[in-house]
């Protein structure tokens, strides 16, 4: 099935978790963030939220940093 993943379409299997999506992109789900669809998923919740055809998502990468 096709996904939106940061703007790009992407194929995953179909039933696929945001979990088992992370894995695919080599993730890892402790540094990100995850908006399924304009909402923000719990991470307790990633194994357990399947993915639909069309869906969209936005993984938002934590950065460490600041200033000198």
């Amino acid at each position: 099935m096709e996904l939106t993943v940061n703007g790009k379409k992407l194929e995953v299997t179909d039933s696929a978790t945001i979990i088992a999506l992370l894995d695919k992109l080599e993730i890892n789900p402790l540094r990100v963030a995850v908006q399924l669809n304009q909402s923000i998923i719990k991470r307790e919740l990633y194994e357990r939220t399947t993915l639909k055809a069309g869906d969209t998502l936005e993984i938002i990468t934590f950065m460490a940093g600041g200033s000198s």
